[in-house]
């Protein structure tokens, strides 16, 4: 009952994130692929939630890390307006949970993950955008485990090397990083459970 009502879930913001797309970043994602991402992003919230408010916190970041992953992909900016507000949200579901431990954690997967990013900025080889988005990201990975926030990075790290091998290949030489990171932390929640 809960994969119905995930892909249900899943279905029901398609349109608001085609929109939001289309607003941000001026062009009109496909509606069957940005309806698939959001039925196997939903899923994988009900697959690798640890409880409801973890549920909660995975479904705001899904939502506007699947529409800000693909105006990432557009126009190579991850847009604040989407991750910002995440971090209030995100925060305080974690506050809620009142457990300490696993707000340290949290708290220190996010700073390291802007930390990680940070270098990246600083070497020119990161935006901004990318920092902020692996807060969000530590935070709710971290509120899973520390296997998973691990396990994240080494993702995000493989397909993002993959994804500059493409691009390079190509002979462009600029990509988003966004979309890597995200499916990154895809790959680690849909590994979650079974670590």
């Amino acid at each position: 009952m809960l994969l119905v009502l995930g892909a249900v879930g899943g279905l029901l913001v398609v349109p608001a994130v085609v929109f939001v797309v289309r607003v941000g970043a001026g062009r009109r994602a496909n509606s069957g692929l940005v309806g698939f991402v959001c039925v196997a992003a939903s899923l994988l919230v009900v697959w690798s939630a640890s409880g409801v408010l973890h549920a909660g916190a995975l479904s705001l970041v899904v939502v506007s890390g699947i529409a800000a992953g693909w105006i990432d992909a557009y126009e190579r900016r991850l847009p604040d307006l989407l991750i910002l507000p995440l971090y209030p949200a995100v925060g305080s579901l974690l506050v809620a949970t009142g457990d300490a431990d696993l707000m340290l954690r949290a708290v220190v997967c996010a700073a390291a993950g802007i930390g990680l990013c940070g270098v990246g900025c600083a070497t020119g080889q990161l935006g901004f955008g990318d920092l902020k988005l692996a807060g969000v990201l530590g935070l709710v990975l971290g509120w899973d485990s520390w296997g998973t926030a691990a396990v994240a990075v080494l993702a995000t790290v493989v397909v993002g090397g993959v994804q500059a091998a493409v691009v390079l290949a190509l002979g462009r030489h600029d990509f988003p990083y966004g979309p890597a990171m995200l499916t990154g932390a895809a790959v680690a929640l849909a590994a979650a459970p079974l670590l």
